[in-house]
């Protein structure tokens, strides 16, 4: 009878186990979310371009709202709600990691280098912490693709997104759209090869009630994800 008891409390564990949450083993980790440069236009550190300077220029407060900097205005553009975990390789949430976001304003200007002036209820950058399960999320607008120096940069549309987990490096990427046609002449885009990846950096935005929703996972390569909060 035990060792019935025994057959039938393994086959319950085989067929459930991966049904319930937990961490990977080392033999089964998940692909880091490739790095990319924060850019020319990082509102803390800005290096602008030649002939295309910067300055820096924070938003106060700094919220996860970046569709509203005084009570009465509201930021030009379609408004969505982006969510998502932070967690490395082995599934394990990261909390207490900062995450910033940053990108145009509708008319695709950085709030770097005009201070807002060209949408002043549009913060331009954002920061927030993740909770104890590594989950965050921002409200923010979709921004469009952009050309510089007429063209000889030609951007996909994207929201820079940087994590600071305590005790690591800091670590950068990108956010892009799944509908952007521009995503096929953006050299960054084409700069990670996997599919896989690029469907997993590239959110489709779904439907909601007043603003449209996102899904954004960041996994963090070792360095990049030190010990965290568990």
């Amino acid at each position: 009878m035990n060792s019935r008891r025994t057959l039938l409390k393994n086959i319950l564990a085989a067929v459930t186990a991966p049904l319930l949450p937990g961490r990977l083993s080392a033999s089964d980790t998940l692909a880091p979310t490739p790095f990319l440069t924060a850019g020319p236009f990082y509102p803390r550190d800005p290096s602008g371009l030649p002939f295309l300077p910067a300055r820096t220029t924070l938003p106060e407060p700094l919220t996860n709202d970046l569709t509203r900097t005084r009570p009465e205005g509201r930021a030009e553009g379609r408004h969505i709600l982006i969510s998502g975990r932070v967690m490395d390789v082995t599934g394990r949430p990261l909390a207490g990691a900062v995450v910033e976001i940053w990108s145009v304003n509708a008319r695709n200007i950085y709030l770097v280098e005009d201070g807002g002036a060209s949408d002043p209820d549009f913060a331009g950058f954002g920061m927030t912490e993740t909770d104890g399960e590594g989950r965050y999320s921002f409200k923010t607008i979709r921004p469009n693709g952009y050309d510089r120096y007429l063209g000889l940069i030609r951007r996909t549309a994207h929201i820079h997104v940087l994590v600071k987990v305590a005790g690591a490096e800091a670590f950068t990427t990108e956010m892009w759209f799944a509908d952007e046609p521009r995503n096929s002449i953006d050299s960054f885009f084409q700069r990670v090869s996997d599919p896989g990846l690029q469907d997993r950096m590239a959110v489709i935005l779904s439907r909601g009630e007043g603003v449209d929703r996102a899904q954004f996972d960041l996994v963090l390569a070792p360095q990049y994800a030190g010990r965290g909060r568990s």
